[in-house]
């Protein structure tokens, strides 16, 4: 491999964290709207509540999404991508569009 084509490949490498298939799903979710209710999360992952919350909490952690309670149901959680988690997933998805189109030619 040349020192072009590493360095390529360098630049079209994925963040792990977001591209694991239940947090890459999560993220989809949560991208086009304000804040996804966890109990929706669930029936849209379709993993089991521990699961999810193990999920949630890495991206929680990482500063990707914030959770907060509903004001209606303090024992609801809302979901919701942090402005740095928007900011993140934009730019993964560039990465993911620059995989393809090199793919392609």
């Amino acid at each position: 491999m040349s020192d072009e084509q590493g360095g390529n490949a360098a630049a079209l490498r994925l963040d792990p964290l977001l591209h694991e298939p239940v947090r890459l799903t999560i993220l989809a979710a949560l991208a086009p709207t304000d804040y996804v209710e966890f109990s929706t999360l669930l029936g849209i992952v379709g993993v089991s509540k521990s699961a999810l919350s193990k999920h949630v909490s890495a991206l929680t952690d990482a500063g990707v999404v914030v959770v907060t309670s509903s004001p209606t149901d303090r024992r609801a959680r809302r979901i919701a991508l942090s402005e740095t988690g928007r900011e993140s997933f934009n730019a993964y998805l560039r990465r993911l569009e620059d995989i393809v189109r090199s793919a392609r030619g």
